[in-house]
């Protein structure tokens, strides 16, 4: 009995240091991705991307590469230490409204430190028939977005009554 016991707390304590570790990538962040072309195709410019990481795995994100595209919904998991997965699905439309198809991306995230992260990512574009028409990979880092303070010339604003 007292052997489970001991196990029991093992268990939980790791869970608890599991958790805590999964929680240092909770918050919102500013992602560069750099596409990494097949050889021969000239390279193309860095998109600036946001995600927000939920407790509880849920995952939200912005691209503003993509000014017709849904917002991201997605989901994250931390793989263990410094590694993370995150998968999101964006609606892609024309100018006009249309839908267009679909853009999934994969990531595999790793902390190089508590405000930046990095890793590799696999992008595939559907088509409104569920066809991919791009499968491709990219590298990207990723900066923490902090709270910066109110400048001073408005520290002495007073807000509406």
């Amino acid at each position: 009995m007292i052997q489970g016991l001991q196990t029991s707390k093992f268990n939980d304590e790791s869970e608890q240091l599991g958790q805590a570790q999964a929680r240092r990538l909770e918050g919102s962040w500013a992602l560069i991705v750099t596409p990494v072309p097949p050889p021969g195709v000239p390279p193309l410019p860095p998109r600036h991307v946001y995600a927000t990481f939920s407790r509880g795995g849920a995952a939200i994100g912005s691209d503003r590469g993509l000014p017709f595209g849904s917002p991201q919904h997605g989901v994250w998991k931390h793989l263990g230490g410094n590694e993370f997965a995150y998968t999101f699905i964006q609606d892609l439309f024309d100018a006009t409204g249309n839908f267009q198809g679909t853009l999934k991306v994969r990531f595999k995230i790793t902390l190089t430190g508590k405000d930046e992260f990095v890793g590799v990512a696999n992008s595939q574009i559907r088509d409104a028939d569920g066809n991919i028409t791009l499968d491709g990979c990219s590298t990207f880092r990723a900066e923490r977005i902090k709270i910066e303070p109110l400048a001073p010339r408005c520290q002495s604003i007073t807000p509406p009554q």
